[in-house]
């Protein structure tokens, strides 16, 4: 079974349980990722409008407003990524007392965090921020962090992935470098440094092989490409168990 498969399979039994909030949850997170092969993702939208309608057939429709915005990001992962698209296309400056106090808050989703972080970087705020990551409080100016795909180090790993899997496997490069967005994303505020590129490169392909379950074929990756050391870097998608 593979990773989609696999998300499909977790999605349908949580379905099939009648805990269509775990499952929307689920669906909208994976679909909110910039790849998904067409076949799984068919499967996933469908997944995901039926729990739409389930849920909608459930509890009143609440149709959401930036009014609500501290609200919404209290409340459920749904009402928290509401509020991650209605501050898209908002402009932030208007709502910093209600953004810095959830950012401090650990129980915000650790994936709507780092949207957040990217809308106060994608527009240019110069004011500190402070906020809680990983358990730690760090403090910092969005608009001198890199979008997460853009830093040096970001595309150090993509070449990297690229050198090791564009002939060989590029399907296998695509899955790869979604896991590395995401991955990247979820370090924000803080960027990917050159010095780790490498690492975190391996320890991407190793994540990947693992979803399959191909404890072989990352030992035969590493066998071709001469890769002595199998690597240590922690990835956060490990951590959260992405």
């Amino acid at each position: 079974m593979d990773y989609y498969e696999e998300i499909a399979a977790q999605a349908k039994a949580l379905m099939d349980a009648g805990d269509f909030d775990a499952a929307f949850a689920l669906l909208d997170v994976e679909l909110k990722m910039p790849y998904i092969p067409k076949q799984q993702e068919e499967v996933l939208v469908a997944y995901y409008n039926r729990c739409r309608i389930e849920r909608n057939a459930q509890k009143p429709i609440r149709r959401a407003s930036l009014d609500q915005l501290e609200d919404l990001l209290n409340g459920s992962l749904d009402e928290q990524f509401q509020a991650v698209e209605l501050l898209r296309g908002a402009n932030v400056r208007m709502h910093m007392e209600v953004l810095r106090d959830a950012l401090c808050r650990e129980k915000l989703h650790y994936l709507v965090r780092a949207y957040l972080v990217e809308i106060l970087i994608s527009q240019q705020l110069h004011e500190e921020i402070t906020m809680v990551h990983e358990g730690l409080e760090v403090t910092f100016i969005p608009a001198f962090v890199e979008a997460p795909m853009e830093s040096d180090g970001a595309l150090m790993v993509i070449e990297q992935l690229k050198e090791w899997l564009e002939n060989e496997d590029p399907s296998f490069l695509a899955m790869c470098v979604e896991a590395f967005i995401k991955e990247a994303y979820l370090q924000l505020p803080f960027n990917i440094e050159e010095t780790e590129a490498f690492e975190i490169a391996l320890a991407i392909v190793a994540y990947v092989y693992r979803a399959y379950d191909d404890h072989a074929g990352f030992e035969a990756f590493c066998e071709t490409h001469r890769i002595l050391s199998k690597g240590s870097y922690a990835l956060l998608l490990d951590k959260h168990e992405i």
